[in-house]
């Protein structure tokens, strides 16, 4: 059959026509409208379409994809009450449009997809508020009638996978909840903020956790919120310093209770697994908790770096059990909790414990904390305590030695406790109450019983007292000490306030030197030289300021069977000695009424200083008849003078260098030998050349006042008597090198002495020898030696 030409030209220029629409037209429309956009107001339908009386939604750009389909950009939702409060950001929507309605001028959305999307959702309505911020959307919401059905949700939510599924009833009726005013809801913002902080600083090191939730909601009533199972999963992952190796939580919210059946946490050492129950409505919370995980790194993570909290350690997870009840709709929450506490090992600072647990209590403002034990590798401690507001209650047995647990007190009472040395371990009881954590407000009392223990190297054999704790002042009443045969009763009163240590009817046989250094060491360094041969019988009473020496008001009363002192160089020997010892100012004042040596009297003054930065002493001393002989067998190694001496002495020195003393005395001796003293023992020989018949006749009696000074001794009245003659001279003894600068002039008595009148220059002699070697020679002629050392006769006549 012919086909007329025009019907056949315009039958392949229609197909041409069509071809090229085919291949090139519908391309470029489709890129244009993925492109450019739809326009014919079908953008703003869609807007009015998605919104609802209380939502509006605002979109950038709505395109059309060959593939996708209706999909649409930058979409924007936002509260009408609020135009300023963005609820929601998403990256890109796909859109499917119901097509029968749309042939009627109606734009119906039947199913909304959101492929890789992204969304950010603010958490407050602050303007620059925090925000909750979602990736990698894959979701697909049905519209069917009346409900949303959303088939799926998978994306990651601030590092969480979500997976979820659900249905929203009366969509079109949601009104968005208001931001919160009252406290409650603040606090509750203020929790999800602290939550959204702490998820950006947790590191995933397997998988980021998975969070699965199936929902029901109507959307005018938002109460009716549904969520019948509820999971939670992560790996492995860390906080700061702390790493789990798993997160369980399943659960579900009905009826506006959220229900938390199980809570499990895994650690390398152990777990963390509860239970709770959160009533947002009734603000109220219940949970019980067990738990084996070591709080050491969450310490580490959670507590300021200032806080003691950083010092604790677990060498082994500790386990802890608690029930908690919260009520938080009050203006003050009510919280209650009980539970027990046990730990195996616990360390604190450089300290060691072990054993360590209690049970604990806490409500209405109140920590009770019962049965504690804590041991260490020396004592253990069990306690009772109450906390509540202005009220802290303490009672405690110890036996740990306070010398080891020094690292949680302050420097000054460290510094004090680290004298201490306990052999044996101490027993102490103490009840304390006290509105604060504060030794200016403490009250209570206890008693303290101690074995082997030592202050600064004076040790006790056992002691015993009963204290009390008062305006910072510890008062140790029925103090008795053992040491050895001494014993020692009275009050002792530490007094932190007035800086001061009061004494109370002290009564002693313990070497005062050991007494004193448990009280103070300055005054102690002042009665080192004396040296207790035995137990004395001490009585204390008055008080020593730690800190100003002026207001020093000490007495003590000592009766000693026998001590023994040092004086220059060498060790006298005292026997029953009676003294009064008066810490006076910054001054020590020692008054030796009596004292038995080498069988005559000796009495003693004397004041100290205890200035460190005038360390001088003076004293007045007193003999009377005391053995010459056995006083110069001591100080020069001869034991022939024979005789008593008495005689006084009064000098000051320095501490230390009591070789720089000076001071004024008179010195008396009685049958005596005084030729048996070296340098004089040379004039036995003089006399019998001068004088026949007297050499062997020994000089009794001698007498001379003196001064001490620059190390040397010096005296201008020298006398020695004997019978038939008298001997006086002049001059200085070298009391450290034993040197002599001296002259003596022998006078004959009766008859003998008036003839040798005129001549009697002749019989004055020198000595610039030693008191061993004095080499006496005749004033007149000087440079002949007439007699040598000793007792020892000159060659020269």
């Amino acid at each position: 059959m012919r086909v007329h030409p025009f019907i056949y030209h315009l039958f392949k220029t229609s197909v041409r026509l069509a071809l090229v629409l085919i291949f090139f037209g519908i391309p470029i429309a489709a890129y244009y409208l993925r492109v450019h956009g739809i326009g014919f107001g079908a953008k703003e339908a869609l807007c009015d379409a998605l919104s609802t009386p209380a939502v509006e939604v605002q979109i950038e750009r709505l395109a059309l994809d060959p593939f996708k389909g209706l999909f649409a950009k930058n979409i924007v939702v936002r509260e009408k009450a609020w135009p300023q409060r963005s609820l929601a950001n998403l990256s890109s929507l796909v859109i499917s449009v119901n097509i029968s309605e749309l042939m009627h001028g109606r734009f119906v959305v039947d199913r909304l997809s959101l492929q890789n999307a992204s969304a950010s959702i603010p958490i407050s309505k602050e303007e620059n508020a925090a925000r909750l911020n979602a990736k990698d959307i894959n979701a697909e919401v049905i519209w069917l009638g009346d409900r949303l059905r959303l088939s799926l949700f998978d994306g990651v939510v601030d590092g969480i996978r979500v997976h979820l599924s659900g249905e929203i009833l009366n969509p079109l009726s949601f009104t968005p909840p208001q931001p919160p005013s009252d406290s409650a809801g603040m606090q509750n913002h203020l929790l999800l903020q602290s939550f959204s902080s702490a998820l950006a600083e947790a590191r995933f090191l397997s998988a980021a956790p998975v969070l699965k939730a199936y929902f029901e909601v109507d959307a005018s009533d938002l109460n009716s919120l549904q969520i019948p199972d509820i999971r939670i999963n992560s790996k492995q992952f860390t906080f700061r310093t702390w790493g789990l190796e798993s997160v369980e939580i399943e659960g579900n919210y009905n009826e506006g209770v959220l229900r938390l059946p199980l809570i499990r946490l895994r650690d390398k050492t152990g777990t963390f697994q509860a239970s709770a129950q959160w009533n947002p409505a009734a603000q109220s919370l219940a949970m019980s908790i067990i738990s084996t995980l070591n709080p050491s790194p969450f310490l580490s993570s959670y507590a300021p770096v200032s806080s003691p909290l950083q010092k604790l350690h677990f060498p082994s997870p500790p386990r802890l059990e608690a029930d908690l009840k919260a009520d938080l709709s009050p203006s003050v929450p009510e919280i209650r909790v009980t539970g027990n506490f046990q730990s195996p090992e616990l360390n604190y600072d450089e300290l060691k414990f072990s054993n360590v647990g209690y049970g604990f209590s806490y409500g209405g403002g109140v920590f009770y904390a019962r049965d504690l034990t804590l041991s260490s590798h020396r004592g253990e401690i069990t306690a009772n305590l109450w906390i509540a507001k202005d009220d802290i209650r303490l009672s405690l047995k110890n036996s740990i030695p306070p010398s080891d647990l020094v690292s949680l007190v302050n420097p000054q009472t460290r510094n004090f406790l680290e004298k201490m040395e306990f052999k044996d371990l101490p027993q102490v009881t103490l009840t304390l109450t006290m509105p604060k954590l504060d030794f200016a407000s403490m009250s209570g009392k206890g008693h303290i019983k101690l074995g082997r223990t030592a202050m600064r190297e004076s040790w006790i054999d056992n002691g015993v007292a009963d204290f009390e704790i008062s305006d910072q002042c510890v008062t140790y009443k029925n103090i008795v000490i053992n040491t050895g045969n001494g014993r020692g009763t009275g009050m002792f009163a530490y007094d932190v306030g007035r800086q001061e240590v009061r004494l109370e009817n002290i009564k002693s046989t313990l070497i005062p030197l050991d007494l004193m250094m448990w009280i103070d060491p300055k005054i102690a360094k002042t009665i080192t030289p004396y040296r207790f041969r035995s137990a004395p019988y001490v009585t204390v009473h008055g008080k020593v300021h730690m800190r100003d020496p002026a207001k020093n008001a000490l007495g003590i009363n000592v009766d000693a069977p026998g001590l023994d002192y040092d004086l220059l160089g060498k060790t006298l020997s005292f026997g029953r000695t009676t003294a009064r010892v008066d810490v006076v100012s910054n001054k020590v004042i020692a008054d030796v009424k009596k004292a038995e040596l080498m069988g005559g009297k000796v009495a003693v003054k004397a004041h100290v200083s205890v200035i460190p930065t005038d360390p001088t002493f003076t004293a007045d001393v007193t003999l009377n008849r005391v053995n010459f002989s056995k006083l110069t067998n001591l100080y020069f190694k001869y034991d022939d003078s024979k005789g008593v001496v008495s005689g006084r002495y009064q000098f000051q020195a320095r501490m230390g260098q009591e070789s720089q003393m000076t001071g004024t005395g008179n010195i008396r001796v009685e049958d005596g030998n005084v030729f048996a003293i070296p340098m004089f023992g040379p004039f036995s020989y003089i006399l019998g050349s001068i004088l026949p018949g007297v050499a062997y006749n020994t000089a009794r009696f001698a007498t001379a006042d003196f001064t001490a000074a620059n190390e040397k001794i010096t005296s201008n009245n020298i006398e020695i008597q004997g019978t038939g003659f008298g001997m006086y001279g002049s001059g200085d003894i070298y009391f450290l090198t034993g040197g002599l600068d001296m002259s003596m002039r022998i006078n004959a008595k009766g008859i003998p002495g008036v003839v040798f009148f005129p001549v009697s220059k002749l019989f004055e002699y020198y000595s610039n020898g030693t008191i061993s070697e004095p080499h006496w020679y005749p004033k007149i002629i000087p440079r002949i030696p007439i007699f040598g050392g000793g007792n020892k006769k000159s060659t020269t006549p």
